[in-house]
């Protein structure tokens, strides 16, 4: 029962915290770090690299890793066999924060 009344009180306590923590911006503070890709060798975004910052109301920010969180999205239409130039939305849930320009090129 002891177990119970504290976990409980964490969680409550924790929650007001956070209540706290109201996102009020989203931006994309640091860009994958891959933004090349070899035609028909690639055939996925590799997202490793980017961070996004959160801003709060109160004035605080977080950053996350994209791996880290469930509620990052993105948006492309890229076709890993053809060269070209591709555009790559970031989207918090329906909400777009951000783009980025990446480029298939053929194989040497």
């Amino acid at each position: 029962m002891l177990y119970i009344l504290l976990m409980a009180i964490s969680f409550l306590a924790l929650s007001s915290c956070r209540r706290e923590f109201e996102i009020v911006m989203r931006e994309v503070a640091q860009l994958p770090y891959r933004t090349v890709y070899i035609a028909g060798v690639d055939d996925a975004l590799d997202m490793e690299g980017f961070i996004v910052r959160l801003h709060s109301r109160n004035g605080q920010f977080e950053e996350h890793s994209f791996y880290d969180v469930h509620w990052n999205n993105v948006r492309h239409e890229i076709d890993f066999t053809a060269p070209g130039e591709y555009e790559v939305f970031f989207y918090w849930g329906r909400f777009n924060f951000g783009s980025m320009t990446i480029q298939v090129i053929a194989p040497d």
